[in-house]
């Protein structure tokens, strides 16, 4: 077995969610049947899951097909990546989580070179949509919504 990026770079994000797991354990727990929603403690965990699942999918895809070698410097998409998700979360208070995710799908895919602005549009708009649905409605999180919350959402 040969070291690929995506061993390397799945390694990695696995050790951190192993991290942050454990730091939610230090968080003060809510009775469950006092919180609203999703306690608390419960939702970072079931983000953490998520990433670690389709963490461990992308390393099994990886050994599947042999891994792509380690290499030179990444292409400037990657820390340009970086910067518009760290920027997005700045912006998540003042613009809330519906605007902030339609520019991140709608910035990335453009910026690493799809064309097909009809689908990148769609993405741009279902994303935030599909979040609003099982965030908000079904497990009735208070989602920060920026302008939008003067609509009533």
């Amino acid at each position: 077995m040969r070291l690929s990026r995506d061993l390397v770079a799945g390694g990695l994000i696995l050790l951190l969610s192993a991290f942050l797991w454990w730091v939610t354990t230090t968080f003060d727990s809510d009775p469950l049947g006092m919180a609203q929603g999703m306690p608390a403690t419960h939702m970072p965990r079931l983000i953490l899951g998520v990433i670690a699942a389709l963490t461990v999918l992308m390393i099994l895809q990886s050994l599947s097909k042999g891994g792509e070698a380690l290499g030179g410097l990444p292409p400037w998409q990657m820390p340009a990546t970086a910067a518009v998700l760290g920027l997005a979360a700045l912006l998540f208070t003042s613009l809330g989580v519906p605007l902030v995710f339609f520019g991140v799908c709608l910035t990335l895919p453009i910026m690493w070179g799809t064309r097909k602005y009809a689908a990148v549009a769609a993405f741009a708009v279902g994303v935030p949509v599909a979040i609003y649905i099982v965030f908000k409605l079904l497990l009735g999180l208070r989602l920060p919504m920026g302008p939008l919350a003067a609509l009533g959402l």
